[in-house]
C-alpha cells in the first residue's frame, strides 16, 4: 500500500489515515481503492478492537472526491466506479462489529461527511467545519450518506443540511448531534480519539459488539424482530465469562478483569 492511505495499529486500535494533505485529503482513484482495502484488512484482523479514521494535517479530515482528477472523467462509468468502491467500503465499515471512531482533524466536506456518517462515534477538533456540499456541486450523495444522515439526525434536519450545503462549525455540529465530542482545547482530535478507543477496549467486547448489532438493526427491522434479536443476544451473553466476571467483581467490590473475547458462542 502506498502512502495515499496509511493504516497503522497502536495497541488494539487501528488508525486509518487519509494522507493527501496537499489535496486537502481529497480521495483520488488510488486513495479510494486503498481506503476500501484498508477497511477490508481491518475487518479480517480479529486483534483489532477499534478503528479510528482521520486525516493528515490540521486543515482537512476528508474533502470528498478529488475534483481535479475526477473532472477528467465525465462518463457514467466513472461515476459508477466511484459510487461502487466507496459505497461498498462504507457499507463494510458500518458493518464492523468493533467501534469505528472518526477523529475529525479539520474540514469534512462532501464525501468526507459521508465517511463521517458511517462512523459510530465522531469526535472533532474545535476548528473543524462540516458541509454536505454535494448539491452545490450538482450532485446527490453517492456513498450512502443521505440514508445514514437521515437515520442519524432525522429526515427534516438531513434535508436542510443536504439542500443548503451550508457550512457548520464544530459547535453547531455537536449541538445537532452530527458529532459526539469536541476535542479539549490544545489536544489533537486523534489523541482524544485514541484515548476514547482505549476506554472502549477495556469494556466487555462481546457485549460491545452485540449492542452495536442491536442499534444498527433498529433502523432496519420491525420492532418485534428487534425485540427477538435483543432477547437472543441477551440470553447468549448471560453465561459469557465477561458477564460472570462483572457480577463477581460487583460482589467482591473490585474492578472487573475482562478476557476480551468478542463472541457469544
Amino acid at each position: 500500500m502506498s502512502d495515499e492511505i496509511i493504516l497503522t495499529v497502536e495497541g488494539s486500535t487501528a488508525v486509518l489515515r487519509v494522507n493527501r494533505p496537499g489535496a486537502r485529503n481529497a480521495l483520488n482513484w488510488t486513495a479510494q481503492e486503498q481506503f476500501a482495502g484498508a477497511v477490508e484488512e481491518v475487518a479480517g484482523d480479529g486483534r483489532i478492537r477499534a478503528l479510528i479514521i482521520t486525516g493528515t494535517g490540521e486543515k482537512a479530515f476528508v474533502s470528498g472526491g478529488d475534483i481535479k482528477e475526477l473532472r477528467n472523467h465525465p462518463e457514467p462509468a466513472a461515476a459508477a466506479r466511484l459510487n461502487r468502491v466507496m459505497r461498498d467500503a462504507l457499507t463494510q465499515l458500518g458493518a464492523l462489529t468493533i467501534p469505528v471512531l472518526a477523529a475529525v482533524n479539520g474540514d469534512a466536506f462532501g464525501g468526507g461527511c459521508e465517511i463521517l456518517t458511517a462512523c459510530d462515534l465522531r469526535l472533532a477538533a474545535g476548528h473543524a467545519r462540516f458541509s454536505f456540499a454535494q448539491v452545490r456541486n450538482g450532485l446527490t450523495t453517492g456513498w450512502g450518506g443521505t440514508g445514514r444522515l437521515a437515520l442519524l439526525l432525522g429526515q427534516s434536519r438531513a434535508l436542510e443540511l443536504l439542500l443548503t450545503s451550508r457550512l457548520l462549525d464544530a459547535a453547531e455540529a455537536y449541538r445537532i448531534g452530527l458529532i459526539h465530542r469536541i476535542a479539549p482545547e490544545g489536544e489533537a482530535a486523534l489523541a482524544a480519539a485514541l484515548a476514547w478507543a482505549e476506554e472502549l477496549s477495556r469494556l466487555p467486547q462481546a457485549a460491545l459488539a452485540a449492542t452495536k448489532t442491536l442499534v444498527m438493526a433498529a433502523g432496519e427491522r420491525p420492532l418485534t424482530e428487534l425485540n427477538q434479536l435483543e432477547t437472543d443476544l441477551f440470553i447468549g451473553l448471560w453465561p459469557h465469562p465477561d458477564h460472570l466476571e462483572a457480577m463477581r467483581a460487583f460482589v467482591e467490590k473490585r474492578p472487573p478483569r475482562f478476557n476480551g473475547e468478542s463472541t457469544t458462542d
